[in-house]
Protein backbone atom coordinates (compact mmCIF):
# COMPACT_ATOMS: atom_id res chain seq x y z
CA UNK A 1 0.00 0.00 0.00
CA UNK A 2 2.96 2.22 0.70
CA UNK A 3 4.47 2.54 -2.71
CA UNK A 4 0.59 3.81 -3.99
CA UNK A 5 -0.47 5.98 -1.48
CA UNK A 6 1.36 9.46 -0.67
CA UNK A 7 -1.67 11.31 0.54
CA UNK A 8 -4.10 11.48 3.23
CA UNK A 9 -6.97 11.98 0.17
CA UNK A 10 -5.72 8.82 -1.35
CA UNK A 11 -5.50 6.75 2.31
CA UNK A 12 -9.43 7.83 2.63
CA UNK A 13 -10.23 6.63 -1.09
CA UNK A 14 -8.67 3.48 -0.18
CA UNK A 15 -10.20 2.71 2.89
CA UNK A 16 -14.01 3.96 2.41
CA UNK A 17 -13.29 1.51 -0.75
CA UNK A 18 -12.90 -1.09 1.50
CA UNK A 19 -15.50 0.00 3.95
CA UNK A 20 -18.77 0.33 2.13
CA UNK A 21 -17.75 -2.85 -0.06
CA UNK A 22 -18.45 -4.36 3.76
CA UNK A 23 -21.33 -1.89 4.73
CA UNK A 24 -19.29 -0.29 6.92
CA UNK A 25 -19.09 4.15 7.02
CA UNK A 26 -16.42 6.73 8.03
CA UNK A 27 -17.24 8.59 10.78
CA UNK A 28 -19.32 12.15 9.67
CA UNK A 29 -17.23 14.29 11.45
CA UNK A 30 -14.72 15.02 8.66
CA UNK A 31 -11.70 17.37 10.52
CA UNK A 32 -11.93 14.38 13.18
CA UNK A 33 -11.41 11.98 10.32
CA UNK A 34 -8.62 13.91 8.58
CA UNK A 35 -7.04 14.08 11.44
CA UNK A 36 -7.03 10.55 11.79
CA UNK A 37 -6.20 10.15 8.53
CA UNK A 38 -3.03 12.40 8.86
CA UNK A 39 -2.08 9.86 11.62
CA UNK A 40 -2.82 6.77 9.33
CA UNK A 41 -0.64 8.09 6.98
CA UNK A 42 2.23 9.37 9.34
CA UNK A 43 2.35 5.71 10.43
CA UNK A 44 2.18 3.98 6.94
CA UNK A 45 5.65 6.29 5.94
CA UNK A 46 7.31 5.42 9.32
CA UNK A 47 6.57 1.47 9.53
CA UNK A 48 5.68 0.75 5.94
CA UNK A 49 1.69 0.11 6.88
CA UNK A 50 -1.44 2.23 8.12
CA UNK A 51 -1.40 0.71 11.61
CA UNK A 52 -3.97 2.44 13.92
CA UNK A 53 -2.97 6.04 15.51
CA UNK A 54 -4.90 5.29 18.90
CA UNK A 55 -2.70 2.20 19.95
CA UNK A 56 0.23 1.32 20.32
CA UNK A 57 2.60 0.61 17.45
CA UNK A 58 6.13 -1.27 16.96
CA UNK A 59 7.32 -0.93 13.86
CA UNK A 60 7.13 -4.86 13.80
CA UNK A 61 4.85 -6.25 11.17
CA UNK A 62 4.27 -9.45 12.91
CA UNK A 63 3.62 -7.92 16.26
CA UNK A 64 1.38 -4.64 14.43
CA UNK A 65 -0.24 -6.99 11.79
CA UNK A 66 -3.63 -7.04 13.88
CA UNK A 67 -3.33 -3.28 13.83
CA UNK A 68 -3.60 -2.36 10.10
CA UNK A 69 -6.56 -0.05 9.45
CA UNK A 70 -8.68 -1.77 9.17
CA UNK A 71 -7.90 -3.62 12.15
CA UNK A 72 -8.85 -7.15 12.80
CA UNK A 73 -11.00 -5.86 15.82
CA UNK A 74 -13.19 -3.17 13.67
CA UNK A 75 -15.87 -5.27 12.48
CA UNK A 76 -16.60 -6.93 15.81
CA UNK A 77 -16.65 -3.69 17.59
CA UNK A 78 -18.79 -1.66 15.01
CA UNK A 79 -21.57 -4.65 15.32
CA UNK A 80 -21.38 -4.36 19.19
CA UNK A 81 -20.94 -0.58 19.72
CA UNK A 82 -21.57 1.21 16.70
CA UNK A 83 -18.06 2.31 15.58
CA UNK A 84 -14.31 0.98 15.93
CA UNK A 85 -12.09 1.86 18.63
CA UNK A 86 -10.64 5.24 17.10
CA UNK A 87 -14.24 5.72 15.56
CA UNK A 88 -13.06 5.90 12.00
CA UNK A 89 -15.44 3.18 11.01
CA UNK A 90 -18.76 3.46 11.65
CA UNK A 91 -22.39 1.60 11.71
CA UNK A 92 -25.15 2.12 9.62
CA UNK A 93 -27.48 3.07 12.29
CA UNK A 94 -25.17 5.96 13.92
CA UNK A 95 -24.08 6.59 10.13
CA UNK A 96 -28.34 7.62 9.04
CA UNK A 97 -29.00 8.71 12.93
CA UNK A 98 -25.99 11.61 13.33
CA UNK A 99 -25.57 10.23 16.81
CA UNK A 100 -21.48 10.87 18.08
CA UNK A 101 -19.79 7.50 18.31
CA UNK A 102 -19.77 6.24 22.21
CA UNK A 103 -16.50 5.53 23.55
CA UNK A 104 -15.52 1.71 23.69
CA UNK A 105 -13.58 -1.16 25.50
CA UNK A 106 -10.15 -2.03 23.99
CA UNK A 107 -10.75 -5.29 22.21
CA UNK A 108 -6.69 -6.27 21.73
CA UNK A 109 -5.62 -8.52 23.97
CA UNK A 110 -4.06 -7.36 27.61
CA UNK A 111 -1.03 -9.21 26.10
CA UNK A 112 -0.82 -7.58 22.93
CA UNK A 113 -1.80 -3.63 24.30
CA UNK A 114 2.26 -2.73 24.61
CA UNK A 115 3.43 -4.21 21.72
CA UNK A 116 5.40 -7.23 23.33
CA UNK A 117 5.56 -10.57 22.29
CA UNK A 118 4.89 -12.40 25.50
CA UNK A 119 6.25 -15.59 23.76
CA UNK A 120 9.36 -14.51 22.59
CA UNK A 121 10.93 -12.96 25.55
CA UNK A 122 14.18 -13.03 25.60
CA UNK A 123 17.67 -10.67 26.62
CA UNK A 124 18.77 -7.84 24.89
CA UNK A 125 19.91 -9.18 21.27
CA UNK A 126 23.92 -8.49 21.40
CA UNK A 127 23.33 -6.31 17.55
CA UNK A 128 20.93 -4.13 19.63
CA UNK A 129 22.21 -0.87 20.32
CA UNK A 130 20.84 1.75 22.40
CA UNK A 131 20.50 5.18 20.46
CA UNK A 132 19.69 9.06 21.67
CA UNK A 133 18.28 11.75 19.74
CA UNK A 134 20.55 14.29 20.38
CA UNK A 135 17.13 17.29 19.21
CA UNK A 136 14.32 15.57 21.98
CA UNK A 137 16.14 12.93 23.80
CA UNK A 138 14.08 10.43 22.73
CA UNK A 139 15.65 6.83 22.71
CA UNK A 140 15.30 3.80 20.47
CA UNK A 141 16.94 0.55 20.75
CA UNK A 142 18.04 -1.33 17.34
CA UNK A 143 21.09 -2.14 15.23
CA UNK A 144 20.34 1.19 13.60
CA UNK A 145 19.06 4.12 14.64
CA UNK A 146 15.17 5.31 12.92
CA UNK A 147 15.77 6.86 9.63
CA UNK A 148 13.62 9.57 11.54
CA UNK A 149 12.84 10.45 15.03
CA UNK A 150 9.39 9.90 16.09
CA UNK A 151 8.78 12.10 18.55
CA UNK A 152 10.42 15.16 16.88
CA UNK A 153 10.97 13.65 13.36
CA UNK A 154 15.40 14.80 13.65
CA UNK A 155 16.95 12.74 11.12
CA UNK A 156 18.77 9.66 11.59
CA UNK A 157 21.98 11.54 11.71
CA UNK A 158 21.08 13.34 14.59
CA UNK A 159 21.00 9.88 16.48
CA UNK A 160 24.18 8.98 18.47
CA UNK A 161 24.77 5.55 20.10
CA UNK A 162 24.28 5.65 23.80
CA UNK A 163 27.51 3.54 25.90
Amino acid sequence: MSGEINTTEELMDYLRKNAQEKGYYFNKDSSFVNELLKSLLINLKRYGYASCPCRLSTGNYDLDSDLICPCVYMEDDVKKYGSCFCALYISKDIFESGKLPASIPESRPKDKLFGIDYNNISAKRPSEKKWKCEICGYEHLGSEPPNSCPKCGAPKEMFKEMK
